[in-house]
């Protein structure tokens, strides 16, 4: 039931066409809220924004919240399988219960101009506020100045890398995308800052000036050193302003994540500043015991399964080099499925010289981007690709050309990531902290 009327919203994660931002108001969600009673007012929050690595962000920041004894809310879009997913509390999907009894509330207050993203962000904070949780990490859903989420007002925010995506909604420069980001900065809120391309990082330290906001940048306040990665995710060093932290243990693939934890790392010691700090046993147990699936996730097997939501060029650059460091001798067999107004192109020239085998296919959303059409962008490389009607099929085909050798590598779309989940019967539980 819950579902059923969340799905009566208009849900712009399946809609193919849309303009940008006149489909968007902060004034009807402020407006839901207030009939509400302002739930999101009632927790303290952190908020985080970015083009990628902004979901693996808030799971590193909500699991060493709660290992430092804080009982966290953990707000993410879009889920793998479960729409429980989205909304945790102490890493615990909400549940069904919850859900219908939140919706209930929510029914006599939610007109019909509302989206299903909305309407999930009331239930969020609802459900945060009724579990007296002392800490919420919100993940932005999209851009961030006219995001749903943006109603918040947060005790620290955080921007992850930020690159090119969602060119027809935010913008086709890294200017205009970082703008949109810049929207959650808060006058004197910290802002903690990813390392970004230098247009992006020089908007972003503009709209932190403006408002006041102390800037954070993780490339000058945090030193990684003695960094080894292995299959099971990378050891490492980091110094901050306030500590040195040794040997810590990062359990995601890719030296990307190293950027990720850094962030999570910096926004944490600014939230406990004023609780009288962050010990680093609260920070090892939390950055350790993170769990986000979907994200460079390895599925032992012959041959194993690599699965990553990478959709545009930089995340693919990403994943393509944690494979090369990782496995360097094994042969690729690529499963490619992308959401529609991705950067074929540029997604194609990083994996096409890569990869040994390609088997495009499309998870069953509006939105999903024809195999057809992704092949030409690979035709120089594949002028004859496998493709495949879902992506259980899509498996089925590239462990025929492994023949249980070399690694199988699916990616793209977090919707095809979730059915590769669903089809391997390995259930996300899309817990921040195990």
């Amino acid at each position: 039931m819950p579902l059923k009327f969340l799905d009566s919203f208009l849900n712009y994660e399946q809609v193919v066409r849309y303009r940008y931002p006149e489909a968007f108001s902060l004034d009807r969600m402020e407006q839901l809220l207030e009939r509400l009673g302002n739930p999101h007012r009632v927790t303290p929050t952190l908020h985080v924004a970015g083009t990628k690595g902004k979901g693996s962000t808030c799971a590193f920041t909500a699991g060493i919240l709660q290992s430092a004894g804080l009982k966290v809310g953990l707000y993410t879009s879009p889920h793998l399988v479960s729409f429980r997913e989205r909304i945790q509390v102490n890493g615990e999907p909400i549940s069904e219960e919850a859900l219908s009894r939140l919706a209930e509330r929510i029914r006599p207050f939610a007109g019909r101009d509302l989206t299903y993203f909305e309407v999930t962000t009331a239930l969020a904070f609802l459900h945060f506020s009724d579990s007296d949780v002392e800490a919420a990490v919100i993940e932005v859903g999209l851009g961030g100045r006219l995001d749903a989420t943006n109603t918040i007002e947060p005790e620290v925010c955080g921007i992850a890398p930020v690159s090119l995506d969602h060119m027809e909604k935010l913008g086709f420069s890294i200017g205009g995308i970082a703008g949109e980001k810049a929207g959650i900065i808060k006058p004197g809120v910290p802002a903690v800052i990813a390392p970004q391309p230098p247009e992006a990082l020089n908007v972003l330290r503009k709209a932190a000036f403006e408002k006041k906001a102390p800037f954070h940048q993780v490339e000058e306040e945090v030193q990684t050193d003695s960094i080894r990665p292995d299959r099971m995710g990378t050891s490492a060093s980091f110094k901050t302003p306030e500590a040195f932290y040794s040997d810590l243990r990062i359990p995601l693939l890719g030296r990307h994540q190293l950027i990720n934890a850094a962030v999570a790392l910096r926004m944490s010691e600014l939230f406990f500043k004023r609780r009288g700090g962050l010990s680093a046993q609260a920070l090892r147990r939390g950055l350790s015991g993170t769990f986000w699936p979907g994200r460079a996730q390895l599925l032992e097997g012959s041959p194993p399964v690599l699965l990553d939501g990478a959709q545009n060029a930089a995340s693919a650059q990403a994943l393509k080099e944690a494979c090369l460091e990782l496995f360097p001798k094994s042969r690729v067999h690529l499963i490619v499925g992308v959401s529609l107004e991705k950067d074929l192109q540029g997604i194609a020239s990083v994996w096409g010289p890569w990869a040994k085998s390609l088997t495009l296919t499309r998870a069953p959303v509006p939105r999903a981007e024809s195999p057809e059409r992704i092949a030409r962008a690979f035709r120089a490389w594949f002028p004859q690709p496998r493709i495949a009607a879902s992506v259980p099929e899509a498996l089925e085909l590239a462990r025929a050309q492994a023949q249980g050798e070399g690694m199988i590598v699916v990616t793209g779309s977090l919707f095809v990531v979730g059915e590769a989940l669903k089809a391997m019967g390995a259930e996300p539980s899309a817990c921040a902290a195990r």
